[in-house]
């Protein structure tokens, strides 16, 4: 399992100041910190739309730096990119994107569960006259169904 946060933002004092998110990755016990602009933000946004169904994308436009208005962009990068992150595929594309070993085994999985086994009964009428019926041998449905009423 891995678990992606932006934990925090700074501000770069450069020719021309900007903002940077602190991008943590927890996978496998090892934790791994990467730091992106808004703007590399929306270019992968941009990119990854083309691609897979994304989740809304935080507002370009703040117009001004105050520490709430910047918190609110923070924490819908961070729910953009962990929506991001269980999206099939998803997983592996922002690992790219933030430059980051892809390890197969260590997605998250949200695919659907797929039942141990399944039992038809006997005596419940089939919808369809042609339905085929999945059957266990005796011994399993035996023991199941002593198991669940002794």
């Amino acid at each position: 399992m891995a678990e992606i946060t932006i934990p925090k933002y700074g501000l770069v004092h450069d020719v021309k100041p900007h903002y940077v998110y602190t991008i943590k990755v927890l996978s496998a016990g090892i934790q791994e910190c990467v730091e992106k602009r808004y703007s590399a933000f929306h270019a992968f946004h941009r990119e990854l739309r083309k691609s897979i169904s994304t989740p809304p994308f935080p507002s370009k436009r703040i117009r001004c730096s105050q520490p709430k208005v910047l918190e609110q962009r923070r924490a819908g990068l961070e729910r953009y990119l962990q929506t991001v992150f269980k999206i099939e595929g998803g997983y592996k594309q922002v690992m790219e994107f933030l430059g980051l070993e892809y390890q197969p085994s260590h997605r998250i999985d949200v695919k659907y569960q797929r039942p141990v086994f399944h039992m038809i009964s006997e005596h419940i009428p089939s919808r369809n006259r042609h339905e085929k019926r999945l059957c266990l041998p005796d011994i399993i449905t035996d023991g199941v169904l002593k198991a669940l009423y002794g």
